[in-house]
């Protein structure tokens, strides 16, 4: 994260999920960035920032066919994520707006 002096917008604990592969962690939102961060490497340098400016595409996803709570976004480069998260619904609701308030600001 650039600045450490700024609030979350929202946090929610969610899991980064590949494959068979599952990390789990909180998934912060700020306002220039989404920040995951596994709870099992709390002391490590280790977190996955993804800059709004990069987002191409979100998506939800269904989890075992049973509760649309996956969460897929997509890069400008093709690269893409996947999260499982606790709170889907508001997460998404606060990050449209802030891609929404970005992209207002891009085109002034």
């Amino acid at each position: 994260m650039k600045n450490k002096n700024i609030d979350s917008l929202y946090t929610t604990t969610a899991s980064l999920i590949e494959n068979t592969q599952k990390l789990i962690g909180n998934l912060e939102l700020y306002p220039t960035e989404i920040v995951f961060k596994p709870i099992d490497f709390k002391n490590s340098h280790l977190t996955l920032c993804i800059p709004l400016s990069t987002i191409e595409k979100i998506e939800e996803f269904l989890v075992f066919d049973l509760a649309r709570n996956g969460l897929w976004i997509k890069d400008k480069q093709g690269k893409f994520d996947m999260f499982v998260l606790d709170d889907l619904t508001k997460f998404k609701r606060i990050l449209l707006v802030q891609l929404a308030n970005l992209n207002t600001n891009d085109n002034r």
